[in-house]
């Protein structure tokens, strides 16, 4: 797509039956199974297992991967919806599917055959967890900047180095992990990483403690770390020294499904400030029958409504072929920052009950600051999208 002169055939969105469908089994899960134990995961810090189970045997770990190769065959618009209704309950169990999708989805571009048959197909089944392992002590959006090494000894590769924040690493039994395989030059920094497939297991491979964090509290991101670990050679993915564009593309397609997240908090956001203001009696009549409450609950409806819009309009391009990397970037940053804004909305008209930790509003505003972070922050989000911007006018500068 182009941002500057956009050509307005791409602008559309078509909502099918199985889409009312897959959000219908979706919303009625979270509300049921997940609802009544979401101030529970948490405090606790804990996604119970038998909830990971029920999302696997909904299909919500292989929703957009083909039947052949254990999925759905839905496509990613569905994937985008079930994450919307999942974060719309607990960002924290939507973010099971959105981690494994980042060790999932690159099998099934990048993959050999055989190595989708042998990892993809559990992952897409949900019989595994799938993780992600890039970032690193000192390089998180400087991707290119990663320390471990692998290092090639006849028909195997020798892994070493350190991971951290790897989401769904505690539960995860198949990981992809990003190593150096020669180092940067100064022209190409990104040039020289390699991804691997990586079996949890695998001797010389330790998952450490998970690391307490603020918000979407049950969904453990832990360290890794790799100490002489050996693979096959065949758990290369992708092309020797051509990982930095695997994950890439990955980040693409993850992002489609984080601003999912970010319009999921954001709406559960605007209905938590609802109910309560219209049941909040003050100076003699609900909060909601004030014009103050009503501007501010309209205003952030707006945006959410907008960040779904753009959301959707993301996974749209995806499923049809053409280039969404600049729609999932937009969609990212303004979903996640949409949620923010409505979840401070919530706090605000919730006034002591807002901060307090017996009512959700709280919550939202903890869980929706890690989306703004991971797949690519969103300052990283404006730098490529303006860097689009610069090389679209470039080009519009030299036609003329």
């Amino acid at each position: 797509m182009r941002i500057l002169s956009p050509n307005a055939s791409e602008y559309s969105i078509l909502l099918k039956d199985e889409h009312r469908e897959i959000q219908k089994v979706a919303r009625e899960f979270a509300e049921n199974e997940i609802a009544p134990i979401a101030d529970k995961i948490d405090k606790e810090d804990k996604i119970p297992s038998d909830i990971i189970k029920k999302i696997a045997d909904l299909g919500f770990l292989g929703v957009p991967y083909p039947p052949e190769l254990g999925g759905v065959g839905a496509d990613y618009l569905s994937m985008a919806i079930v994450v919307e209704e999942l974060a719309r309950i607990s960002c924290a169990v939507s973010v099971i599917p959105v981690a494994h999708t980042l060790a999932a989805m690159p099998i099934y571009v990048h993959g050999t055959e055989e190595q989708r048959k042998k990892y993809l197909i559990p992952l897409a089944k949900g019989e595994k967890v799938g993780a992600h392992a890039m970032t690193e002590p000192a390089a998180g959006s400087d991707v290119a900047g990663i320390k471990s090494t692998a290092r090639k000894e006849g028909d195997k590769w020798v892994l070493n180095g350190t991971k951290v924040f790897c989401t769904n690493g505690d539960i995860a039994e198949t990981f992809l992990i990003f190593a150096r395989t020669s180092p940067p030059s100064k022209e190409k920094r990104q040039l020289g990483i390699s991804a691997f497939i990586v079996e949890r297991g695998t001797k010389g491979f330790t998952v450490g403690k998970p690391i307490g964090k603020t918000g979407i509290r049950g969904s453990k991101s832990v360290e890794l770390l790799m100490e002489d670990t050996e693979i096959p050679q065949e758990n290369l993915l992708g092309e020797e020294g051509k990982g930095f564009y695997v994950a890439m593309d990955c980040y693409d397609h993850g992002r489609i499904e984080v601003a999912a997240q970010g319009v999921g908090v954001g709406q559960a956001a605007i209905e938590s400030a609802a109910k309560y203001t219209a049941q909040r009696i003050a100076f003699g009549q609900p909060l909601l029958e004030f014009q103050g409450p009503q501007f501010m609950l309209g205003e952030v409806s707006a945006e959410v409504n907008g960040a779904r819009f753009l959301t959707y309009w993301a996974a749209t391009l995806k499923d049809q072929g053409k280039d969404f990397s600049a729609a999932a970037s937009m969609a990212k940053m303004f979903a996640t920052e949409a949620g923010e804004r409505a979840a401070l909305v919530a706090i605000k008209l919730g006034g002591s009950a807002g901060v307090a930790t017996e009512y959700p509003m709280e919550r939202f505003l903890r869980d929706i600051q890690v989306t703004k972070i991971y797949e690519g922050t969103n300052d990283i989000q404006r730098l490529t999208l303006g860097r689009m911007i610069y090389k679209e006018a470039k080009s519009m500068l030299e036609e003329s």
